[in-house]
């Protein structure tokens, strides 16, 4: 039992240090140093992994940190599991990968749905149709409007603003669904028989 709890807490430890890593690459002033230096020695190796996944990559948007960090969450319930019934099923194994995949789709539905709602906001001022703000958004929620074109074409020309609004309320349905539909799936599968 000892040897799970202690496996655990290194996870757990590893999962912290990708993390910080992947807020301190944000900011400019604060990649520099040994303490850098060593971060990125212990991280880079595992996160190399997941770069090789090209697919993960959309654009300027890089998911291979959520994956690196989402295949952790999910090796860690599997070894809490284990140790604490000393057992594990493919049904609740599986039930465990797709409670994991909902928390990061979940999370970038959120995401994508505040910037898109904040985009919309910001657009809707006058004096604000031209800023930076606007003009960042409008590219860091384009992958979603993307995929919102591709999925709803129109027989007629829509405008920006127009395959805005259906994103945002896409998106929302999407997380409706899941919240809905994923306790369920993962209920069915953690009693599988298998």
């Amino acid at each position: 039992m000892t040897f799970w709890r202690f496996l655990t807490a290194i996870i757990f430890v590893y999962i912290l240090m990708l993390g910080l890593r992947i807020i301190l690459s944000w900011f400019q002033g604060s990649v520099y140093g040994r303490p850098w230096e060593l971060l990125v020695r212990l991280t880079e190796p595992y996160l190399s992994l997941f770069r090789r996944l090209r697919f993960l990559r959309r654009g300027t948007i890089d998911f291979t940190p959520i994956a690196a960090i989402l295949t952790l969450v999910v090796i860690l319930q599997v070894i809490y599991l284990i140790g604490e019934t000393g057992k594990i099923s493919l049904g609740l194994f599986l039930g465990i990968v797709a409670g994991a995949l909902w928390a990061a789709v979940r999370f970038l539905l959120v995401l994508f749905l505040v910037m898109a709602v904040l985009r919309a906001i910001l657009g809707a001022v006058a004096n604000m149709r031209d800023s930076r703000l606007i003009g960042a958004l409008g590219y860091m929620i384009e992958p979603a409007v993307s995929l919102v074109r591709r999925i709803f074409p129109a027989r007629q020309t829509l405008s920006e603003r127009q395959y805005l609004y259906l994103t945002i309320v896409f998106l929302l349905v999407l997380w409706l669904l899941g919240l809905y539909l994923v306790p369920r799936l993962v209920a069915f599968l953690n009693n599988l028989p298998i």
